[in-house]
């Protein structure tokens, strides 16, 4: 009796710089096929993909099929694939594919929390697969192994329809139910953030009367393995552990270790991608010293600006032509914002005050009169639209 899994997530297929012409989809395409290698070395049982898998709610048609392609090339190496929504993927997209893969490939993919339905049953001669009591019951044939799987995509105040305390005692039940059935393995599997949690830059999201953290007392002790997705760090808390990012989207991630965790029989391990171009940061005084003191190598590289003046598209241009491809992305310097931040109720604000402080959570700095000002002419006119 054995399990062996693999535990990978964030991966956010088809993300696009902005600021840049720098193209991250061939980068994304090579950390693809060094998953599939990884997975063909360590022959794991199950792999677990836990939530955004892309960066958008409508991902270009080369990023759904790198998706894709990954789960096939993944369920060739005889393991059971489970992949689910993560809050920057759309639930309804990933139901699309269900008619072609639910019950014909070792591959199962969850999009809503409560998604139950019949049409997941597979089997072949490796696994026997089937839904007992909103638990995923997975048979591995040729080990003896019985696996009881709890899948919980994002949970979010909207996607549950619920907030507050209704929102927090929803959360908690999903948590902590257990299987009822005798099971050698209990494995639970989401994309949320758990209080205590290190977070990086690119997944801060501010929720304007939303619940952030969700207590780590909620996960169920007895689970053996808890693999889960969100947070870009890949760090461990109790029996949880977080695999991190595929990638360093963001300034703060470029020192983070990036791979893809492993669990087997209780004993965890990370393997560190080696085959993925590395991000260096370079910081200059001005975008001028930015331009004029470019590296004529061909690594990747992160501009920082110390001196946040003002700049023209002329200059932006000089920037992204002595950089080429090689610029990732390029920002201004801004002090750190402290990790936790204090988040009002939604009942104490009007509208006008959501969005001073969802402006401040994003830009570290109030709105001016004229943005405001726009935003409450934009906002009269969306209720006039809809009325």
């Amino acid at each position: 009796m054995s399990l062996k899994i693999l535990h990978t997530s964030d991966w956010h297929l088809g993300k696009v710089f902005k600021e840049t012409t720098f193209e991250l989809l061939p980068i994304q395409k090579q950390i693809m096929d060094e998953i599939v290698d990884i997975t063909r070395k360590e022959n794991p049982d199950i792999v677990l993909i836990a939530g955004d898998i892309f960066d958008t709610y409508n991902p270009s048609f080369e990023a759904e099929k790198i998706f894709y392609e990954t789960l096939s090339r993944l369920s060739e190496q005889n393991c059971f694939v489970f992949a689910l929504a993560g809050n920057h993927d759309s639930p309804d997209k990933l139901q699309i594919s269900k008619p072609l893969i639910a019950g014909k490939h070792s591959i199962f993919i969850k999009s809503t929390a409560f998604d139950e339905s019949k049409d997941i049953e597979f089997e072949n001669e490796n696994f026997k697969l089937a839904l007992e009591n909103s638990f995923l019951k997975l048979h591995l044939k040729n080990e003896g192994t019985v696996i009881a799987l709890k899948c919980l995509p994002y949970l979010s105040e909207v996607r549950l329809g619920l907030a507050g305390d209704e929102y927090l005692k929803k959360v908690n039940e999903l948590l902590s139910i257990e299987p009822q059935f005798s099971c050698d393995y209990f494995i639970l599997t989401s994309h949320l953030s758990i209080a205590g949690a290190q977070q990086s830059g690119s997944e801060r999201i501010f929720q304007i009367g939303g619940i952030e953290y969700i207590p780590i007392d909620f996960l169920p002790k007895s689970a053996h393995y808890i693999a889960l997705g969100h947070l870009h760090r890949h760090q461990k808390l109790r029996n949880a552990t977080y695999s991190g990012s595929i990638y360093p989207f963001d300034l703060a991630e470029i020192e983070h270790k990036k791979g893809v965790s492993v669990w087997e029989n209780g004993k965890p391990d990370f393997i560190e991608f080696n085959k993925i171009p590395k991000i260096r940061k370079i910081e200059f005084d001005s975008l001028e010293d930015a331009v004029k003191n470019a590296p004529e190598d061909e690594a990747y590289y992160y501009v920082l600006i110390k001196n946040p003046h003002a700049y023209t598209t002329a200059s932006i241009d000089a920037l992204l032509k002595a950089y080429r491809n090689r610029l990732v992305n390029w920002q201004f310097y801004a002090p750190d914002v402290p990790e936790e931040i204090s988040i009002p109720e939604l009942h104490s604000l009007n509208e006008e005050e959501m969005f001073i402080e969802f402006y401040r959570a994003k830009l570290n700095k109030k709105p001016s009169q004229d943005i405001l000002s726009l935003f409450l002419k934009t906002l009269e006119e969306v209720k006039n639209a809809t009325n």
